[in-house]
């Protein structure tokens, strides 16, 4: 299957040639997924998880139809088989690599299987989703320590500590993990480094779980501190990253924003923060609630969009789920299993009239009432992907429990939304925060001495003394400044002069190149000639170069600025550069530089 590889961890892509991907369709990933995990199926096993609201024909119909697409997707067919279909042998999937285990499942960006992506319109897939997500975690942390105690006993131990730090991602909370982690530091002469992780253990347990490390890793602490470091074994010259790049200990550059967030605790308003991906909006969230007492989380994923109330449908299961004794009334098991069918005997279908509508929200409203009224805070994060019927559901509860937040009857909102999404109307918003029922906080990138603060507190001097280009090359994004700050460890380009053409990191590459694949073509071709300039081309040199009347670009222009990619005159980051160059066939590339020198010197 030539390169291609498809990445079904931490989401849900195809990966070509040159690192360009497309995203996939929702089943079409879960039907890729099922076949990788559960080998060889039959047709209509498939059909029916997939579509269990259509008939056996129609079902059968769809599949040859995903079928046909992802042969196109791949220029070949994936799969074999007539009346049972099983993948190509050859065709790379990560997680299946994962069950062979071959370790090139690791060059995933993310772990969790289908990660953003729901099925609450097919049960039974969602059941075996939610059942196997915890399989593939352990399938991912057997690997990774058979792994680690392999590269230890062969003494290569920063590959060790490197499958120790991928382990602790999969696992935030792993005593096992962080103790792993503090002895190989200790084994490779660097005691600081593991009482730091010690230190960072317990305030990740504390803030998370509320409790004190377990005995076992007290006393390996207090042995650390007693103990000489061993002297560092020789091993591969491969880099270890930090804990504390990792998983930065400081939220740096937040302190107006925390000061606006217990303003509005304190006045009960319920407040919305709005931000660009990777600006530290549910860090900045998720932190303050913490800091606020007992909390819970609910979450838009990329899918609700098309599905109408999926977003409340999920979140009024997770209430049910921790408050397994709720005695709910007749009537609003009735109402609620317009959204969850499981609550009744014969549910109803989802509302198709205004008294519809309005019965189901008054029952939302009643149970909300009901199951939150012992917790502080109420967080809703990516609110951009929640469908329309439970956005307008979402506004409907905000204005009937103000009084009930004011009096502390009901927990304190807060929500985050990601500002280079469209999906949920902002005008909205601003009517709450106008008519004074809601404040906002708009995050924006890190100026230069935050990312100092920030690059400070990852305990890597060479980094702080980089900051003026990582924070240029970055924009001031706190997520892609530690993107950026893993790759230039990894790749020894620590000390001397910041790396020319350095290629967009990690998670900074795929959140770029998913906004690059939602352009249209005329966008994507205006920030082509952008980044082959490298530097303010102007429209009317760019409408020359590409052959087009400037007031077509005007519209283009627009299209960049509101996915976030450009701000003033040029990209928003030079990752945005390099990444639409990193996609960039070599001939387009030529053609655009030539008609560049054509058109004389860039102003």
């Amino acid at each position: 299957m030539g390169e291609t590889r498809i990445e079904l961890l931490g989401g849900a892509r195809i990966l070509e040639e040159r690192h360009k991907s497309r995203p996939l369709e929702r089943k079409t990933a879960a039907f890729l997924a099922y076949l990788a995990l559960e080998g060889e199926t039959a047709r209509g096993t498939l059909a029916g998880l997939l579509w269990p609201e259509s008939r056996e024909a129609t079902a059968r119909n769809n599949l040859s139809q995903l079928l046909r697409r992802l042969g196109e997707l791949l220029g070949e067919a994936g799969v074999e088989g007539r009346k049972t279909v099983r993948l190509r042998d050859d065709l790379r999937v990560d997680v299946r690599e994962l069950v062979r285990g071959q370790l090139s499942w690791l060059e995933s960006p993310g772990d969790e299987l289908l990660a953003g992506l729901n099925y609450d319109d097919c049960e039974a897939l969602e059941d075996w989703l939610r059942a196997t997500r915890p399989r593939v975690t352990g399938l991912q942390r057997k690997a990774l320590e058979e792994q680690l105690w392999l590269e230890e006993r062969e003494g290569r131990l920063n590959l060790a500590l490197e499958a120790a730090q991928r382990m602790l991602a999969l696992e935030p909370t792993s005593e096992e993990t962080f103790r792993h982690l503090m002895r190989l530091h200790h084994r490779m002469g660097n005691r600081d480094a593991a009482l730091r992780v010690w230190r960072q253990c317990e305030e990740v347990l504390a803030r998370e779980l509320g409790i004190r490390p377990s005995a076992e890793t007290s006393r390996l602490a207090g042995e650390l501190e007693r103990q000489p470091s061993e002297q560092p074994s020789v091993g591969s010259e491969r880099k270890v990253l930090p804990l504390t790049v990792v998983h930065p200990p400081v939220l740096a550059g937040r302190e107006r924003e925390w000061a606006k967030l217990e303003a509005a605790h304190a006045a009960r308003r319920p407040t919305f923060v709005l931000g660009p991906a990777g600006v530290g909006k549910s860090r900045l969230i998720g932190d303050f609630a913490r800091s606020r007492g007992r909390s819970l989380l609910l979450t838009s994923r990329p899918g609700d969009i098309n599905v109408p109330f999926s977003t409340h449908a999920r979140g009024v299961r997770t209430l049910l789920r921790h408050n397994p004794g709720l005695v709910l009334e007749p009537w609003v098991r009735r109402e609620l299993s317009r959204l969850v069918p499981e609550l009744g005997p014969e549910p109803l279908p989802p509302p198709g009239t205004p008294e519809e509508t309005a019965r189901l929200f008054a029952a939302v409203l009643h149970m909300a009432r009901q199951a939150l009224r012992e917790l502080d805070v109420l967080v809703f994060d990516d609110a951009q992907y929640s469908d329309s019927g439970s956005s307008e559901l979402s506004f409907y509860l905000l204005a009937q429990l103000e009084e009930d937040m004011l009096a502390r009857r009901f927990p304190w909102i807060l929500l985050g939304e990601r500002t280079d999404e469209t999906l949920w109307k902002g005008e909205r918003i601003h009517m709450q925060v106008e008519a004074g029922l809601a404040e906002l906080i708009q995050l924006e990138p890190l100026a230069l001495p935050e990312v100092r603060t920030l690059l400070r507190g990852m305990n890597e001097p060479r980094l702080e003394q980089m900051a003026e280009d990582i924070s240029r090359y970055t924009g001031g994004n706190p997520l892609f400044i530690v993107e950026t700050a893993r790759h230039l460890i990894e790749s020894n380009s620590l000390g001397g002069r910041f790396p020319e053409g350095l290629p967009p990191p990690g998670r900074a590459r795929y959140i770029i190149q998913t906004r690059l694949e939602g352009l249209s073509s005329e966008a994507l071709r205006l920030a082509q000639v952008l980044a082959v300039a490298r530097a303010d081309v102007g429209l009317e040199l760019a409408a020359e170069v590409l052959e087009v009347p400037v007031a077509r670009l005007v519209e283009a222009w627009r299209e960049l600025e509101e996915a976030a990619l450009v701000r003033g005159a040029w990209f928003s980051h030079n990752l945005v550069g390099e990444a639409v160059l990193s996609g960039l066939p070599a001939s387009v590339h030529t053609l655009l530089a030539t008609r560049l020198g054509r058109a004389g010197p860039v102003p």
